[in-house]
């Protein structure tokens, strides 16, 4: 169906009661300053949903509604629209059915795209309805990576073509400029990461098997297929990448580390790359560090309630010891982040030696370890020490070397924060002790312990309750709980690619080093014995307790917390 008349998309909407009057009128003030479309002002303005303006559309112009994930798109369909016309009006070809073109977009009122593409094909043309979000994600998937990946294949075969030529011609000399696979390579590269950003992933492997290169995204914390070029486009793409790295693109025998940083839009993003040989072939993971995501407050990260008193407690200390533990990816380094944004004022000189430096903070002297200009951990705290700091942040306490420095740079007045791999708080402690750190010495310096892990939150867009079952009652202690409880789950979305979960929050175990735990550090008490007191006398609650409470309140599921920790 295609409308002829002028509607204006507001008076459907208002009809339809998706928005009032107001919000209207307040959107279309904002779309005359950010020069956005009404549809797009209105979602950035949160008064409607993508669901309900799509719905809203559907019911009122009587136009089907179409899920993409769904939805097969024909290759027939897809030749006949350009990919610069489909971005551009942001609409997706899906079949030729009865002679007729029907493509689909989130916003049918476009009748100047709807020519266009009349005109471009010579077709008559059905508009079907889906979210944008949708009608996006179909047009990378279409003209995105699977395009870019046929045009670097075709390049290919031009290529090996051409050289065959040369050879049967006796003629083959090296050429610089033989090789046409260039461009498309770099657009190939381009949209896997843009697909990766629009995905919010933190991760993106590129790992070659015996007849395809497999792609993946890490999207909190899990790994999603994204797409499996042939082999053929395995050198080509992987090359691409260690140029962009600064990597010896000669050097396949031997791991290389490497990084580079890219604008997509109005954000600037850093990759750091690392590669690995296997049997066959170099498997490239990109670590992706955007800065947009770092500045984020405690409260943002999980620590909230006594978790964030207790620890905010902890923080105003002048001297002394703060250790966040937890395995890698577990989100240490954003938790530190946060915590030196909090105390960053005009009063304090703060510095830093990470490895690598994974973010740029405004007002902090970052250091990068760099072994081969000797400034390790242990070294660069030295000169660190030397620079009148008040507050020292150690990326990892990795050696006994770095962990004496870090407690004397503790009890000469500063305070330290470092990280430790560990898996609970009390741990920290018996950890310092296998890198030889005496009892003393840790009890005068370490003045609180934080241990963290990420869960998967609940997708807020499918979320939905459910009764608990007997064995979700008696794992989250239910049992006996006045009036009745209802937990939540999602059931799987477009929105996070059917997981049921989207985004990310923190779980958390706070021990603080009182008087009484200090007498305890001196007499080599265990762990556990130190755990049991923390809990008797401050509190101390375990990283499963707190994700318990989670659960409860409806931020993530059972199934993610047994996930990531172990049953008390």
């Amino acid at each position: 169906m295609v409308i002829r008349q002028k509607v204006r998309l507001g008076d459907v909407l208002i009809k339809a009661g998706a928005i009032n009057p107001e919000q209207l009128n307040k959107a279309l003030a904002y779309q005359k300053k950010s020069g956005l479309q009404l549809g797009q002002a209105l979602l950035k303005l949160e008064f409607i949903t993508e669901e309900k303006l799509t719905a809203s559309l559907s019911e009122q112009l009587n136009i089907p509604f179409v899920d993409l994930v769904e939805t097969k798109v024909s290759q027939d369909a897809l030749k006949k629209v350009k990919e610069n016309v489909a971005r551009l009006h942001k609409l997706i070809p899906l079949k030729i059915q009865d002679g007729r073109l029907v493509i689909a977009m989130a916003n049918p009122l476009n009748l100047l795209a709807i020519d266009e593409v009349v005109i471009q094909t010579g077709m008559d043309v059905d508009v079907v309805i889906s979210t944008q979000g949708d009608v996006d994600r179909a047009i990378e998937e279409n003209y995105g990576v699977a395009a870019s990946i046929q045009a670097v294949v075709q390049s290919i075969g031009q290529v090996d073509n051409k050289r065959e030529q040369a050879k049967a011609a006796i003629q083959m000399t090296p050429d610089a400029n033989l090789d046409p696979t260039e461009a498309p390579v770099a657009r190939l590269v381009e949209v896997v990461l843009k697909q990766a950003l629009d995905d919010g992933a933190s991760d993106i492997h590129i790992e070659p098997n015996e007849n395809e290169l497999n792609i993946r995204y890490r999207i909190d914390g899990v790994l999603f297929q994204a797409s499996r070029p042939p082999k053929s486009v395995e050198s080509a793409l992987i090359s691409r990448v260690k140029v962009m790295a600064n990597m010896d693109i000669s050097e396949t025998r031997a791991p290389q580390d490497g990084g580079f940083s890219a604008q997509f839009g109005d954000r600037k993003i850093e990759f750091r790359v690392s590669t690995c040989p296997t049997i066959y072939g170099e498997n490239l993971v990109l670590r992706i560090l955007d800065r947009s995501k770092l500045m984020l407050k405690l409260p943002d990260l999980g620590l909230v309630g006594s978790y964030l008193e207790k620890f905010n407690k902890l923080l105003v200390n002048p001297y002394g010891v703060i250790l966040v533990t937890g395995p890698t990816g577990s989100g240490k380094t954003t938790t530190l982040y946060a915590a030196l944004s909090q105390l960053n004022t005009p009063d304090k000189n703060i510095k830093t030696i990470e490895d690598p430096v994974e973010y740029r903070l405004a007002g902090v002297r970052q250091t990068q370890v760099n072994p081969k200009a000797n400034i390790t951990f242990a070294n660069g705290l030295r000169s660190l020490m030397r620079q009148d700091p008040d507050i020292i942040l150690v990326g990892e306490i990795r050696d006994g070397e770095t962990a004496e420095i870090a407690i004397q740079a503790a009890l000469t007045g500063h305070l330290v924060m470092s990280t430790l791999h560990t898996n609970d708080a009390p741990g920290a402690l018996s950890r310092l002790t296998d890198l030889k750190v005496e009892p003393f010495l840790m009890a005068s310096s370490v003045v609180g312990v934080l241990a963290q892990r990420l869960v998967r939150k609940i997708c807020n867009i499918c979320k939905e309750e459910h009764d608990p079952s007997d064995e979700e009652k008696q794992a989250l202690a239910l049992n006996g709980t006045p009036g009745e409880v209802k937990l939540h789950r999602g059931k799987g979305c477009k929105a996070c690619k059917r997981s049921g979960y989207r985004g990310r929050i923190g779980i958390f175990e706070i021990l603080a080093v009182t008087d009484d735990v200090r007498q305890m550090i001196l007499e080599r008490a265990a762990p556990m014995d130190i755990r049991e007191h923390a809990r008797r006398t401050q509190g101390f609650k375990t990283l499963r307790e707190d994700g318990q409470a989670k659960v409860i309140s409806g931020l993530t599921t059972l199934e993610e917390l047994n996930r990531i920790t172990f049953a008390d």
